[in-house]
């Protein structure tokens, strides 16, 4: 096996950098936006299409699983076949699923095609990232990082200051072909714009060990969602002991545990399990997991505090909407800056304190329904914010420091992939925990599920090595 292509870096030409900086804006546009969009409408989206919010809340999860099980193997392909080519596959695909979502006839349709799209946003956002790394140069990863998070966050960000009106006005049917017509316009011009970067010539593509692990944690993400729905509904102890959450319990652990024998005996397994043992590789992605755990799930349970017990529209929640991914573009620059500074283990222990503390503003303001309530909420927006894109640069540029060189796409793609289980984990089970006719008590409560998880990302990035020593920026 060879790894081949064109020069080394392209870190001394900063007119490529912003070329490729405003080619993944561009791409990350439709993401990110009807990311926020689709979760603020999901009520007159279910209204439509004759579904409830939690049924509806499938067109994000669902979304998000399908990303789970992709991501890694989508990087490993980059490695493999060139993650220009991966991340150009996922644009074209990327723009005929929205414009799908846009015809959806009823909420199973709507679903699956949001699922359809997950699979093509898991080829380009991994793929996206590594382009941006080695083209930064590996001095100032996380710088790259910094600035792709706030591509991934500044971009929608416009989006939502014109899809939240645009939905009020004419439904949200055209925002998914407006965002369609963005996806093709950043595949026009990614087109002739992206350079090739160093693959792996040779390399079989393990998919028999990229298939086990991405179902492996489906599985672990079915079992969590169906001891939520459970406890809900039956209480704790009936959730323990159900059937179906059992079930996909052990098929999970099962298929884990093939995938370990798997990688153990195949000549270029998808990911080398000794990378597990590294402590800077794994506790930066358990940290992750668990801040996002509570950074989707408040914001996913969030708009309907506004809308059930503030009275607000549309419209006017996703303007509201708007501080947290401002926050995330900000904090993300100063992301980028602070492991050259400081270190990465500081900007992963702050991004959990704020995200702790965004959750008890979120519990706060519950109780409430005046200003100050909305003053609470905004506070805890641009804290939950901050704390993702502080940590997240530190983390992927840490987690891939960790790995051999010519890993860097299924370093970045498991990274994701991580950070998708946390997020989807955070969705379903704060989803369900607050269910359709929620009390202003349970919100309370669930706000604080979030706050306790978050906790665990703070004993994992604690536990960091403390002699990382800061990198040149």
């Amino acid at each position: 096996m060879t790894t081949a292509a064109p020069p080394a870096s392209y870190a001394t030409d900063r007119r490529y950098q912003a070329l490729l900086l405003g080619v993944v804006m561009l791409a990350v546009t439709a993401f990110g936006s009807l990311m926020t969009l689709v979760t603020v409408a999901l009520g007159e989206i279910g209204d439509e299409l004759g579904a409830s919010r939690a049924t509806m809340t499938w067109a994000i999860t669902g979304l998000m699983l399908a990303m789970v099980v992709v991501t890694p193997m989508a990087g490993t392909l980059g490695d493999v076949h060139g993650h220009r080519k991966v991340m150009l596959f996922g644009l074209i695909g990327g723009a005929v699923a929205t414009a799908l979502c846009g015809v959806a006839w009823n909420a199973a349709s709507l679903i699956g095609f949001r699922v359809l799209f997950g699979v093509f946003a898991a080829c380009v956002n991994p793929n996206a990232m590594s382009l941006m790394m080695h083209a930064f140069g590996p001095e100032r990863r996380a710088t790259a990082v910094g600035w792709f998070q706030f591509a991934v966050t500044g971009a929608p960000t416009i989006g939502l200051v014109i899809g939240g009106p645009l939905i009020d006005a004419f439904g949200w049917r055209v925002v998914f072909f407006s965002f369609a017509a963005v996806s093709l316009v950043a595949f026009v011009v990614g087109l002739p714009t992206l350079r090739p970067i160093p693959r792996q010539m040779g390399r079989p593509l393990d998919l028999v060990g990229a298939l086990l692990l991405g179902f492996g944690v489906l599985l672990a993400l079915l079992a969590i969602t169906r001891v939520t729905t459970a406890i809900r509904s039956d209480g704790l102890a009936a959730a323990l002991t159900d059937p179906g959450a059992l079930v996909f319990a052990v098929l999970s652990v099962a298929t884990i545990r093939a995938f370990v024998g798997a990688e153990r005996r195949v000549a270029f397994p998808m990911i080398k399990l000794e990378y597990f043992g590294r402590r800077n590789f794994t506790l930066p992605l358990l940290s992750s997991a668990a801040v996002q755990f509570a950074y989707m799930g408040g914001f996913v349970i969030t708009p309907a505090l506004l809308e059930d017990h503030y009275g607000w529209m549309i419209g006017s929640i996703a303007l509201l909407m708007m501080p947290r991914p401002g926050a995330f573009s900000i904090a993300s620059l100063l992301g980028g800056w602070a492991p050259g500074r400081v270190g990465f283990r500081l900007p992963i222990v702050f991004g959990a304190l704020f995200m702790m503390a965004s959750m008890v503003f979120f519990a706060l303001a519950a109780p409430l329904t005046s200003g100050l309530g909305v003053a609470f909420i905004v506070i805890g927006l641009v804290l939950s914010g901050t704390a993702s894109g502080i940590s997240q640069p530190a983390i992927a540029a840490l987690s891939v420091a960790s790995v051999d060189e010519a890993d860097m796409g299924v370093a970045n793609g498991m990274n994701q992939q991580i950070t998708w289980v946390g997020i989807v984990a955070g969705i379903q089970t704060m989803n369900v925990l607050i269910g359709d006719n929620a009390s202003t008590s349970r919100f309370v409560a669930t706000y604080m599920v979030g706050l306790a998880v978050t906790g665990l990302a703070l004993l994992a990035a604690l536990a960091l090595r403390k002699d990382d020593s800061p990198l040149a920026s």
